[in-house]
Formats: structure tokens, C-alpha cells, sequence
């Protein structure tokens, strides 16, 4: 089966759901002005700027940036600043101020932020990277569990993060999927948001076929780190 043909309401087509709660399989899940929320708040630069890119051989990179002309929202209540410009040196902010009373340092990278919104990161405090734009668990949770770690976990972390958020809980996943994510973004290997992961879902008894990423009763510890890796669950 085509996993595009389930992209369905993700965020990249058409903003029109997100897994807002989760139960049984075959549940529908809510309509969501989530991604519509993400994209109107703020275009996050921060973040994009700090991730590593490919770069070729004969090309180098400034240590210092700086974003300038935006209206900069600095999340404590402050007043606005119009014509922001903020330095960046080595990942980290340096100054903030304004066009004409902060200097650029000599030979930093500038990147225009001018008609946009600049604030710090947002966190979700509630996603999972299993899930991508879909409204049918029983579907989606026996079709793509072999696409989780390398295609579907991945496009989800660079949707948030490519939304603003730079910080983000996962709250039911495959343990050694969620796992290996988590530390290829903390590598620089994915672009993603930081993640704080739980791994699998704890409840009374998972749902048949559901096992991967759902354990219930005793199951978390008769279960097998390697066998959970495998697709396999002795509960």
C-alpha cells in the first residue's frame, strides 16, 4: 500500500487534523486548528538556522548570524520589537536589539527575517512521531509499523519542527523506534525538535495487533528490550 495515499490532513497539504486524543482502534480522531495556530504564529528561525545542513566542499560557514528586520516576540510579555536584529554565534544568541542601535559583527552571515515573526521555540506537550495526518488507528497501526522508525517518525519531527516547535513530549511509540529517532535528532543525523520520549503506551491490556507500541498489565516487564526491537511481544 501507499503510505502517501494516508497522508491525509498533514501538515504539509492541508491542516485539517491532528491525533488530538487516542483510543480504541477504528476511533476517529477531532479536527484540529493546530498546524493552522503554528503557521500564522511565527516562522521560527532559530531553529532552522542551527540545524546542520549539507555543505559542500569548497563552501564555509559564518560562526556568527544574524536575523534582521523582524518584529521580535521575546515570550515574557515585552513589547514587541520591530526591526530586530539578533546575533547568533556558534548556536547560541548572543545580543538582541534594533536596526541602527546593535552592530552586525564583520563577515556575519545575514539572514533577512523582514514581514516576519520571531519568538522562541514552542513546545508540544503531548504528540506522537507514529502517527502522521491519520484518522484511522486500526488502519494506520497495522499497516505502517515497519515505515515508524525511518520514514513516517522522521517526516513528523521536521513537520514540528519546521512549525516552531523546538521541544516536544511523545507520548506513545514503539520503544526502540521513538528511542533511535530521539538520538539521531540529538546527533544532528535528523532534523527534529528535542524530544522527551515515554516509549509505549501503558494501559489495562493493549489491543489486539497493537502490542509494538501499546503494553498492558505486566507486559512492560515481560517484555523484551531486543524482542520490542523485533516486532515482538511476550505479554
Amino acid at each position: 500500500m501507499d503510505l502517501l495515499s494516508d497522508f491525509r490532513g498533514c501538515a504539509r497539504c492541508s491542516p485539517k487534523r491532528r491525533p488530538d486524543s487516542e483510543g480504541a482502534p477504528g476511533e476517529k480522531m477531532g479536527n484540529s486548528r493546530y498546524y493552522r495556530r503554528a503557521m500564522w504564529l511565527a516562522v521560527l528561525l532559530v531553529a532552522a538556522i542551527s540545524l546542520p545542513a549539507p555543505v559542500l566542499p569548497t563552501q564555509t560557514q559564518s560562526r556568527v548570524k544574524a536575523l534582521v528586520g523582524g518584529t521580535l516576540i521575546d515570550g515574557f510579555g515585552s513589547t514587541p520589537i520591530r526591526n530586530s536584529v539578533i546575533i547568533i554565534e556558534d548556536e547560541r544568541i548572543k545580543a538582541v536589539g534594533q536596526v541602527g542601535g546593535l552592530p552586525i559583527p564583520s563577515g556575519a552571515e545575514i539572514l533577512s527575517t523582514e514581514g516576519m515573526t520571531v519568538l522562541p521555540g514552542l513546545w508540544d506537550m503531548h504528540v506522537h512521531l507514529m502517527i502522521n495526518g491519520h484518522s484511522d488507528y486500526a488502519h494506520w497501526g497495522k499497516t505502517y509499523p515497519s515505515q515508524f522508525e525511518k520514514v513516517i517518525m522522521p517526516a513528523s519531527a521536521r513537520q514540528l519542527l519546521m512549525a516552531g516547535v523546538t521541544s516536544a513530549r511523545d507520548l506513545g511509540a514503539p520503544l526502540g523506534a521513538i528511542l533511535a529517532v530521539r538520538d539521531r535528532i540529538r546527533k544532528g543525523e535528523l532534523p527534529g525538535p528535542t524530544l522527551y520520549v515515554s516509549g509505549p503506551f501503558i494501559q489495562h491490556k493493549p489491543y489486539p495487533g497493537t502490542e509494538l507500541f501499546r503494553w498492558g498489565g505486566g507486559g512492560c516487564r515481560r517484555c523484551s528490550y531486543q524482542g520490542e526491537k523485533a516486532g515482538r511481544c511476550r505479554s
